[in-house]
Formats: C-alpha cells, sequence, structure tokens
C-alpha cells in the first residue's frame, strides 16, 4: 500500500496520460480491492455479483426516482429532501447513499414519493397498526426492541392523523432528542399539528413519550461489541467484522486472502462454490436483485396513500385546493399531480374535477402550472366536485377538452 500511495503522488507532481489513467482507474480498484468491496478472482475478472452485495448493497441505501422527481418542474425548485437531511445525503438534487442514516425524514417530506429506500415503511407500520388492540405504540426499534419499526422520521402528520382518528396511539420521541434531534423536532412538529385536529373532533390527544431515557452504563465489552455491529451495517458482514468465524452466513461466501491471491483451478473452483452458495443464501431484501443488476430492489413510500387506504378522512392536516374562474378544462393539473389528488371525467358536455384532500402534499405543481393560473391552494380542506362546462372550438363550435390554452379543437387543428 505504501509503495501504491508513493506511486500516486509521483503521477500527481509529473502528470502524464498514463497517470491520469492509473490516478483515475487503476489505484480506486486497488483500493476497493483491499476494502474488500471487489475480489479478484483466478480468472483474473472480479467477481461483481458476490461483492457487490457484500459493498454495494449495503451502502445504497436510497435512490431517486427521477421520472417522479419534481425538483425541476417548480421555480424555485423543490429542495425537500435536501433540507431536512441531518446527514446531507442529498446535495443539489443527487442522492449519496454512502452518507444516508435511514431516518425516514425525507420520504417523510417529499411530495412526490420519488425517495426510494431498502426499508419496507408500508409493511411495518401495517404490520403494526393492524393488531388487534384498541391502542398503537409507535417506536423505533433502538427504543423498544419489541418493536418492528425503523426510525419514525417517516411518519408524518396525515399517518398520525389516520391512526388516531381511529385508535388511541402513544408516540415514543425520548430517545430520538439524543439519537436523532432532527427526527425528534420533526415528530414534536407533526405530532402538534394532529392535536389540534384531535382536539377539534372531540378525540383524545396522542400520548407523547418525550422523557428521555436514562443514561446507560455500558462496561468496555458492551463497548467493542457496539462497535463491531456498527462496522457491519456500515461495510458489510463480511469485510468489518474482525473475524472469518462470526456468523455462518457471512463465512459462507467470504472469500479469504489466500483464495484472493491463489491460482490455478482449486482457487477458480473455490470462487465459483462461493458464488453459487451466495446466490442461493441471498437475504429477502435483495429479492428483485438481478444477477447483473447492480441496483438492489428499493422501494417508495407514500404517506398520504397509505393514510388515505387506511381510512384517513379529510381535516386540517391536509391541503386544501380552490378553484377559481378561468378554468377551461384543460385537464393539465390531473396529469400533473403526483398523487391522483385530482381525477377528472367527463359527464356530458361538462368537465368534472373531483379533488380528495387526503392524498395532497401541497407541493404547488398544479397550481404553478396551471395555464389559466385558476388554481390555489387554501385551508378547510373538504373533498370536492368542480362542474365545469366544456369549452367550445371556435372553428366547429363542438364541445372539446383544450390542450393548454388552446381555443380549437383537436380535430379542427388536424386538418
Amino acid at each position: 500500500m505504501r509503495i501504491g500511495l508513493c506511486a500516486l503522488l509521483f503521477f500527481m507532481i509529473a502528470p502524464s496520460p498514463f497517470s491520469i489513467l492509473y490516478c483515475v482507474y487503476i489505484m480506486p480498484s486497488i483500493f476497493a480491492m483491499r476494502a474488500g468491496y471487489l475480489e479478484k478472482s483466478s480468472a483474473s475478472c472480479y467477481n461483481r455479483k458476490e461483492n457487490f452485495w457484500k459493498g454495494g448493497v449495503r451502502l445504497e441505501k436510497i435512490r431517486l426516482a427521477a421520472a417522479r422527481c419534481i425538483k425541476g418542474r417548480l421555480q424555485p425548485p423543490c429542495r425537500a429532501c435536501e433540507d431536512v437531511c441531518p446527514a446531507g445525503a442529498f446535495r443539489w438534487g443527487v442522492p449519496h447513499p454512502d452518507l444516508c442514516i435511514e431516518c425516514g425524514l425525507c420520504t417523510a417530506v417529499c411530495p412526490a414519493a420519488a425517495v426510494e429506500t431498502r426499508l419496507d415503511y408500508a409493511a411495518k407500520l401495517t404490520a403494526v397498526v393492524a393488531a388487534d388492540a384498541s391502542s398503537v405504540r409507535l417506536a423505533c426499534a433502538k427504543s423498544a426492541p419489541d418493536s418492528m419499526l425503523p426510525c419514525l422520521g417517516f411518519l408524518t402528520r396525515g399517518i398520525l392523523w389516520a391512526i388516531a382518528s381511529q385508535k388511541e396511539v402513544q408516540l415514543d420521541i425520548g430517545s430520538c432528542r439524543a439519537c436523532l434531534p432532527a427526527v425528534h423536532a420533526h415528530l414534536a412538529r407533526e405530532a402538534a399539528a394532529v392535536d389540534v385536529v384531535l382536539a377539534a373532533a372531540g378525540r383524545a390527544p396522542l400520548r407523547l413519550l418525550d422523557a428521555e431515557p436514562a443514561a446507560r452504563e455500558y462496561s468496555r465489552r458492551d463497548f467493542f461489541r457496539r462497535f463491531r455491529d456498527v462496522a457491519k451495517e456500515k461495510f458489510g458482514q463480511g469485510d468489518a467484522a474482525g473475524g472469518a468465524g462470526e456468523s455462518a452466513a457471512a463465512g459462507a461466501h467470504d472469500v479469504g486472502p489466500a483464495d484472493r491471491m491463489a491460482c490455478g483451478a482449486v482457487a477458480g473452483e473455490r470462487a465459483g462454490a462461493a458464488s453459487a452458495e451466495a446466490d442461493r443464501e441471498l437475504p429477502p431484501d435483495a429479492a428483485g436483485m438481478g444477477q447483473d443488476s447492480m441496483h438492489p430492489a428499493l422501494t417508495a413510500f407514500s404517506a398520504p396513500a397509505w393514510a388515505f387506504a387506511h381510512g384517513a378522512q379529510p381535516a386540517a392536516v391536509h391541503a386544501d385546493l380552490a378553484l377559481y374562474s378561468g378554468c377551461n378544462a384543460c385537464g393539465f393539473c390531473v396529469r400533473l399531480c403526483p398523487h391522483g389528488a385530482l381525477a377528472a371525467e367527463i359527464e356530458g358536455e361538462d368537465f368534472v374535477l373531483a379533488f380528495t384532500p387526503q392524498l395532497c402534499t401541497a407541493c404547488g405543481l398544479c397550481t404553478a402550472r396551471c395555464p389559466k393560473s385558476a388554481l390555489r391552494l387554501a385551508a378547510s380542506p373538504t373533498a370536492k366536485r368542480w362542474r365545469i362546462p366544456l369549452p367550445r372550438c371556435e372553428s366547429c363550435g363542438a364541445p372539446f377538452r383544450p390542450i393548454g390554452a388552446s381555443k380549437v379543437c383537436r380535430a379542427c387543428m388536424e386538418k
């Protein structure tokens, strides 16, 4: 390694085409091999399937779905994920999975559900709420070992309202104060908004467990055990465990230094057997990842859709929309809405626009892009249906749905 660093320094001082090739391609590969993210087999090729699971899948915790992201459709651009992330995992709209701490705040504030994570928030939350009990306790696995929920940063006021309107809710955020203050502030703000709505509806407020847990005394053994677990979570189970016999699952497909340096048929058979065993023993969260895929199976979580599916009723925690005069029934807002809060249909010669406040995230996309500026965000949300007479074509006189601000139907435009 010292020789490699000296060579890197030499090539940086005396730039040349070979030095650029060395610094950009060769040296990063050497460091990746030393770290265990790439391993070389006897056939002088990189076994990317196995080592991507050990390195890349562990590190890629988030992904941004560019097709759903509305950053470039708004002025000024949406910066919700960048502003809320306490670890700086989003920079200029580009996610950095190695910095992600899986707090869930980005999924809570994203108005278009464009952030994909490896945590199945919908399934875990549904399992907790579906329990046959009159009360629900929402706590992360760190504060309550028997809980199946991850960090509670993904919770929104819409989700809390959907649950609290049917059951008593205990929200444990005491440990968040010391663990992640940003998550604590987010949950306290969301809980306060829900308490106002619950009071107006005559229901009991949320039971907010905000007492910070007593400090625990750790022995030296506990400290190093925690250090080892964090290293495993960060770098992959086989690489930072500190030994080959740490776990049977890691040892089943871990290739040691001797195997990496060996050559010939024996090393090739070992590498092939290890790769085949790794294919058979992929964990459940790797389902959906193809053999040559460079991305794990990540899913997006839509908080409004989950709350609406679990019986959320319109309330002050939701956004509202008002329709003013000037709508020409183009339906552009319906096509723009990321969660389907707006729906349209034709009834006779009328254009019927329906609004579902439980699905609205107040992203402002419909109000900003309406060609007639006929939509405005408002208060006191309720489900609404507007009936707008269809305009008539200036050429043929037939009712039609215009494209933008056009005054001629499509049939006449194509003549």
